[in-house]
């Protein structure tokens, strides 16, 4: 098997895999997705077919590569048919655990929707209380929350009587905060 074959071969599982684990991972297919996704397939058999169409001095060795070597081999489809199956099924298998044991918040509303669960407060309440995580804060965060402290301390500095009021305000804020159930500290 020449090399010119070999590519061919390799970038075309890649396109269909590629393509395939976004068909996957979407919820929610659009007209657009579904033309994208499939349309590059097409597109990839299309510059197949357009590349090996041009002059052998500019295309080389993929002149006709497809027309004559990878469309009438009946082991390049089912190479690329196993190799898609290969590499999507460790992706499939890791979805289908993490959607059954470790569902995510979006996840379990969809269930409770489906299983028509809505109505069932005790239901409703498990769902909600598992949704509630510890979240992190990234470094690029911390960094402008630091920035704006040391502006706001520089502006308290400067002025304290303006700051003594930006401060009763943010108390006060944070107060009705609580009392409306709002406010939770982590």
């Amino acid at each position: 098997m020449g090399l010119e074959v070999l590519g061919a071969t390799m970038y075309t599982c890649v396109v269909w895999v590629v393509n395939c684990q976004m068909a996957l991972s979407i919820s929610y297919f659009t007209y657009i997705q579904h033309i994208f996704i499939w349309g590059s397939i097409l597109f990839w058999y299309i510059f197949l077919l357009a590349y090996g169409a041009i002059d052998p001095s500019f295309s080389t060795t993929a002149y006709k590569v497809f027309i004559e070597a990878l469309a009438p081999a009946p082991s390049f489809w089912i190479v690329t048919f196993l190799i898609l199956i290969a590499s999507l099924l460790p992706y499939f298998v890791y979805a289908s655990i993490q959607l059954r044991f470790f569902p995510m918040y979006h996840q379990m509303i969809q269930w409770m929707r489906n299983d028509r669960q809505t109505s069932d407060p005790e239901y409703c309440n498990v769902v909600r209380q598992r949704s509630i995580r510890h979240t992190t804060v990234g470094f690029t965060a911390r960094l402008e929350a630091s920035k704006r402290f040391e502006a706001s301390r520089r502006v308290e500095a400067s002025n304290p009587f303006e700051a003594s009021n930006h401060f009763d305000a943010s108390k006060r804020l944070e107060a009705s905060k609580r009392s409306e159930g709002k406010f939770e500290d982590r």
